[in-house]
């Protein structure tokens, strides 16, 4: 558990199709993740350096294997399903260099 942070929910990634033209290719499988949700609304950067409001943000213990591309399904507590599109994707690096967190911002 990174720092002290309880990764007791799970959101379920959608990994995203292959859009190039001369050989499409249907996406991955989904596969599920334990996280920390936190419905938080907050002003980040997306990659073309746009100020765009993220509704909430998903963090992940370490390395995970996401991207800016995929799409997330979450369930909260009362049953109800949100699906996601990825805003910016940030690693927390610890001293030593390797990834603790993975911070997902999602609208």
């Amino acid at each position: 558990m990174p720092m002290g942070i309880s990764l007791r929910q799970q959101v379920t990634v959608y990994p995203p199709d292959s859009d190039d033209p001369n050989n499409p290719t249907p996406g991955s499988d989904p596969f599920t993740l334990r996280c920390r949700f936190e419905d938080k609304t907050e002003v980040v950067s997306d990659r073309l350096g746009r100020d765009v409001v993220a509704s909430a943000r998903i963090l992940f213990d370490k390395f995970a294997l996401v991207d800016d591309a995929a799409e997330y399904e979450y369930t909260d507590e009362s049953g109800m399903t949100r699906r996601y599109g990825a805003i910016k994707t940030e690693r927390k690096r610890w001293l030593n260099g390797k990834t603790i967190l993975t911070v997902v911002y999602v609208k």
